[in-house]
């Protein structure tokens, strides 16, 4: 809400709460019948998309200025991380145990499509323009007993609905849980774990066998650019979840649930590095 206002999803109260950045403090709460598990503001403002995780999942539209519930939509089983696109006509929510993201026109409050995904997406985004959805699958798909296993973002044509790129992530990773584009539009950033399931398991306090990390991919290629770890020789990054630019593309930030910290990564450098290392 043009930088000023933060909502938060309260699951076990069942509310939405409103928080004044600047006040810093809570100004009021929303109301909702079931718990809410993820946030889309409209981009007008004025209206507040919110999920709830059930088997037969609904999306709860909040009017802001009265703090109503004005309609509710009925999508899939355990709805979450609903992305509004940029000129605010349709709506994108990830059906987690469905396998697929629905794709909903807010005009006529109807579910035009399902596109199936690979396993359990959890977390969305959309490129600036519009035209493409990257979307994080929680678990690799398949086998767990394969020589390579890694979970995979989804690239979705927003024009016809559809996967049109499949990128896998480096081997091993796995706990897909938070998305994003950055604001020129150029790379995707995606936060999970990443497992060295086949290497024998020694220096489990260096974090050689689960590490956190953090892959970046090229949206006009859309590919795999690189993978970097989150984590410290002696102190981990535990369980990186949400990620984020800031406005201004100077920053990374990613939120570790386990040690309830935010790192915070200049995007500028990480890249600058990132090239040099290509360049060798």
């Amino acid at each position: 809400a043009q930088g000023r206002t933060l909502y938060v999803a309260e699951a076990t109260a069942k509310q939405v709460a409103v928080f004044d950045i600047a006040g810093n403090r809570v100004t009021k709460v929303f109301s909702l019948p079931e718990q809410p598990n993820g946030l889309a503001l409209a981009p007008d403002g004025l209206r507040l998309y919110v999920t709830a995780a059930a088997p037969n999942g609904r999306i709860h539209v909040v009017n802001l200025k009265t703090g109503r519930v004005s309609y509710m939509l009925t999508v899939g089983h355990t709805p979450n991380a609903p992305v509004v696109s940029p000129d605010g006509k349709t709506l994108y929510v990830c059906n987690r145990f469905n396998n697929n993201v629905a794709v909903i026109d807010l005009a006529s409050k109807k579910t035009l499509a399902k596109i199936a995904v690979p396993r359990e997406p959890v977390a969305a985004a959309i490129t600036p323009d519009g035209k493409l959805l990257f979307v994080a699958n929680l678990l690799p798909a398949g086998a767990a007993d394969r020589d390579y296993v890694a979970a995979e973002v989804s690239v979705i044509d927003t024009t016809g609905n559809k996967v049109i790129a499949t990128i896998q992530l480096p081997n091993g990773s796995t706990g897909l849980r938070g998305i994003c584009v950055s604001p020129d539009g150029k790379h995707t950033y995606v936060t999970h774990i990443l497992g060295r399931y086949q290497l024998p398991t020694t220096q489990l306090e260096r974090g050689w066998m689960n590490t956190n990390a953090l892959s970046i991919i090229d949206v006009s290629k859309r590919k795999l650019l690189n993978t970097v770890l989150l984590d410290d020789v002696d102190q981990g990054a535990a369980n990186a979840w949400g990620v984020a630019c800031t406005d201004d593309g100077r920053y990374i930030c990613v939120t570790q649930a386990g040690t309830h910290e935010v790192s915070v990564i200049d995007r500028v450098k990480l890249h600058d590095k990132l090239a040099s290392v290509a360049k060798g």
